[in-house]
């Protein structure tokens, strides 16, 4: 059961993460000021260093006395936090890009996911890869792939929170006070 349960994590993983790349970078805007600093970059090596870790240091470990359970909590939290990116991502509509762009006619978007949390695209995909850790069923794995990960989007949130206050100005700043960046009630 539990190396059915592991197929079904890897897969649902890569699965998801070509239609991402697929959607996401099918929206990059042809005339927008790009401010990306590189960001893209980090998360993308963050993400697939985590990936990597994740996936080697559950196979050097043995099999834990609660591996299905934890195996099913993963999986269930790799589909919300999937659907939960694709919610903030439609949220966000023609203003989601790969890149940190500020296009013509940009403005805050301050509803659905976004009323209270700044990057719940982010924040879905954090969810998505720690589920796909647990999927593997090693905390250890989980770990891994959500440290390494939230190191890249925590560039990207500095990245793109500085061009946003640099182009929208007052009310984007008024959107930061009243939010948080990641995490409800704590970042």
């Amino acid at each position: 059961m539990t190396n059915l349960l592991r197929l079904v994590d890897i897969s649902a993983l890569f699965v998801w993460v070509a239609v991402d790349f697929v959607v996401v970078f099918s929206r990059r805007p042809k005339n927008a000021k790009r401010s990306d600093r590189f960001s893209m970059l980090g998360v993308l090596v963050s993400v697939w260093v985590g990936i990597y870790l994740a996936i080697a240091w559950r196979f050097a470990g043995g099999a834990g006395a609660f591996e299905v359970p934890v195996q099913i909590v993963g999986l269930t939290l790799l589909a919300v936090g999937i659907a939960l990116r694709s919610v903030a991502i439609a949220q966000l509509g023609a203003f989601h890009t790969p890149d940190v762009a500020v296009q013509a006619g940009h403005r805050v978007v301050d509803t659905g996911l976004y009323r209270r949390v700044r990057h719940p695209s982010y924040l879905g995909a954090s969810i998505a890869l720690l589920g796909f850790g647990l999927g593997l069923g090693s905390l250890r794995s989980a770990a891994a792939v959500v440290g390494c990960a939230l190191i890249g989007y925590a560039y990207r949130i500095h990245v793109e929170e500085r061009a946003l206050l640099e182009s929208l100005g007052e009310d984007y700043a008024a959107y930061c006070r009243r939010t948080y960046r990641l995490i409800p009630g704590m970042y």
